[in-house]
């Protein structure tokens, strides 16, 4: 009876920790870089994508994910929001590399957050391991990103000082902030 108890305490506590998890956190920014596919391979593969006056196909399944991307390097558009070169780990960059060598004359497709970003036309095979979103990210974005991944050539002391920072300047502008409204509200009453 009581190696009954003993076993069921034991399981039940060996369960917890999954099941209080109740899965993995989502992450802030889900960067997903999508190949193009075929109208043929059916609805359960491909989803449609309207680019320019022709629609396009492209796969479900992710060429490249946000747990792949090792570092990036941010920059501005001239449309006047932001982009990014993301820079991949080594199963990812053989992966990429292999399929844009077979799949020359596509098309990729960034997906942010479920949200067609950009697409980059496959001219030659991607070797380097770098896919550039040349436009369409926020700033809000961009400073997600910094918090999870660091900039290409970063080290990561460079980047964990950088980070802190960030958020020194942000508090302090939070403050500021809260001050002049403080004093706004003072000179209404």
């Amino acid at each position: 009876m009581t190696r009954r108890i003993i076993l069921s305490i034991l399981a039940l506590c060996l369960c917890t920790p999954a099941f209080a998890s109740g899965g993995k956190k989502k992450t802030k920014n889900r960067l997903t870089f999508h190949l193009e596919g075929h109208h043929t391979d059916g609805q359960k593969m491909v989803f449609p994508l309207q680019m320019g006056n022709k629609k396009r196909f492209f796969q479900k399944t992710p060429l490249v994910m946000n747990k792949e991307i090792v570092a990036h390097k941010p920059f501005f558009a001239q449309d006047g929001t932001a982009g990014s070169t993301f820079l991949f780990n080594r199963a990812a960059i053989n992966r990429v590399s292999a399929l844009t060598t077979q799949n020359q004359g596509k098309w990729i497709v960034a997906m942010l957050n479920g949200r067609a970003v950009d697409s980059v036309y496959i001219d030659r095979p991607i070797i380097d391991g770098k896919l550039v979103i040349w436009q369409g990210l926020t700033k809000a974005e961009i400073i997600a990103f910094d918090y999870v991944i660091p900039h290409i050539g970063e080290d990561r002391k460079t980047w964990k000082k950088r980070l802190k920072d960030h958020k020194k300047a942000r508090k302090a502008e939070i403050k500021r902030r809260k001050e002049e409204q403080k004093e706004r509200n003072r000179r209404k009453s």
